[in-house]
């Protein structure tokens, strides 16, 4: 499928525009169909997205592919369907002030008309779709643009998604990075965009000069605080076994740990014991996610051998070795390594983890909070005083004790960043809200007061409301 020339995005837009300038609120009916028809593209598409996202990464388990790439969708997809006629109800508010006399107020939900979502390569079907179910559910449309560095899955989703849908209400495009760069700075009712900083701060260039509304998911260095309690076999696994994930290719992955500095040889200790019994061999196991490109495998293993250069001691945690021939990584960790070093300063985005050693929690959240905000915190711990500390003091998008990804997976949950990782949010009702504008509705009665009030000209009426307004001295 050919890529998207810059004047035929720029004429969807303006029919996707036509169409809402037409339909400003949809009916409940509308929008469940538009929902409906999204998750039948999806569900009768199942084998073909696998293959896709296989081919784009080399291998990714199709297990991963129907939960966590297709499925994401599909959960929040049902989830707003179960609840999207409740949301759409006005809310009614009251009125603080009684001089209002009969006068009422409400809060309607209005469409903001039509939307971008700009979406990443790691998540190609996930992170181009989930939010389409927000913002349809929200009585908009979308255009998104697929990731060039996944063309496989971008191709399919433009096939499934033109079979379902009149392009005027959800459309997909394919391009490279000037048509990103046109993307961005198309006059947007409201821009999603997933994906790093460096290309967040473009984007927030090209769309100042509209005024567009934005959403960024970004991501950051997310740290893992494993409390005294919080180190066993059990819960060193589960780290592990999250931070594989995906070849660590996920922006709510943890990144680095913090260990008690008296517990760090225990800790490495139980992670190679544990690594070397879930994988005696991990590179080549049909488990383990291909890294997307050349580029990103150099980019890891650059860290790595950084590391090695500077003296940090580096273990391959089941000795293995990393294959060129399909991308894949060993899990590595890097013990203490000083903070210049690029496994500290940059998203790993892959299979490496940065252990660095604190003396007590305290000092372990002021190290967090003294680094820009991470999309997600991460506490491992069976100590509740500990874990309520952290999860009050610890600034992030989002928390997960002793589990790692699950606050940002739940559809009933809102995900978002803070600072460097983000703002705005989608999922949950707030996401839902987010595509929306809050519009507030004054319907006033003939007896209210403030409004007599203020009947020019000004009289001794006006001249009260006034006066109350400040005490008496």
């Amino acid at each position: 499928m050919s890529d998207t020339k810059p004047e035929a995005l720029d004429r969807l837009f303006a029919a996707q525009r036509k169409a809402f300038a037409a339909e400003i609120y949809p009916t409940l009916d509308t929008r469940l169909d538009r929902l409906r028809r999204l998750e039948s593209a999806l569900v009768k598409n199942r084998v073909a997205i696998q293959e896709a996202v296989a081919a784009d990464f080399g291998n990714h388990h199709t297990i991963v592919t129907d939960m966590f790439e297709t499925g994401g969708v599909l959960g929040r997809n049902r989830y707003i369907q179960a609840n999207l006629a409740e949301w759409m109800k006005p809310s009614p508010r009251e009125l603080v002030a009684a001089v209002h006399g009969s006068s009422s107020a409400e809060v309607i939900r209005q469409p903001k008309g039509v939307m971008g979502v700009i979406a990443p390569w790691n998540f190609p079907v996930e992170c181009a779709l989930v939010m389409v179910n927000d913002i349809l559910a929200a009585g908009n449309r979308a255009i998104v643009k697929a990731s060039e560095l996944a063309p496989v899955t971008g191709a399919l989703l433009e096939e499934i998604i033109a079979a379902d849908f009149d392009p005027t209400e959800l459309a997909v495009v394919n391009g490279g990075i000037s048509l990103s760069e046109h993307f961005a700075s198309l006059p947007w009712d409201h821009l999603t965009y997933t994906g790093g900083a460096r290309a967040a701060r473009a984007i927030m260039a090209a769309a100042a000069p509209n005024l567009t509304p934005l959403t960024l998911e970004l991501g950051g260095k997310n740290p893992t605080l494993f409390t005294e309690s919080g180190i066993d076999a059990g819960l060193v696994e589960r780290y592990l076994y999250f931070r594989i994930f995906k070849g660590g290719q996920v922006c709510t992955s943890p990144d680095y740990a913090l260990v008690p500095e008296n517990r760090m040889h225990e800790w490495v200790d139980l992670a190679r014991a544990c690594w070397s019994s879930m994988y005696p061999s991990y590179v080549g196991h049909p488990d383990a996610t291909g890294t997307i490109n050349e580029r990103h495998y150099d980019r890891i293993l650059g860290y790595v051998e950084e590391a090695r250069a500077a003296g940090a001691e580096v273990i391959s945690l089941n000795g293995d070795k990393p294959d060129r021939s399909t991308l894949q990584i060993p899990l590595y960790v890097v013990v203490n390594p000083p903070e210049h070093l690029a496994v500290m300063q940059e998203e790993t985005f892959g299979p490496v983890i940065a252990v660095k050693p604190y003396k007590t929690v305290p000092d372990a959240i002021r190290y967090i909070n003294d680094h820009p905000r991470p999309l997600a915190a991460y506490v491992v711990s069976r100590n509740p005083a500990e874990v309520d500390l952290c999860k009050q003091q610890i600034c992030a998008g989002g928390i997960g004790v002793n589990v790692f990804g699950f606050q940002g997976a739940d559809p009933a949950l809102p995900f978002g960043g803070i600072g460097a990782s983000g703002m705005g949010c989608h999922s949950g009702f707030e996401g839902f809200a987010s595509y929306t504008h809050l519009k507030s509705v004054f319907h006033c009665a003939d007896d209210n007061a403030l409004m007599l009030s203020l009947k020019a000209p000004y009289g001794p009426m006006a001249h009260a409301f006034a006066d109350a307004v400040f005490p008496s001295a």
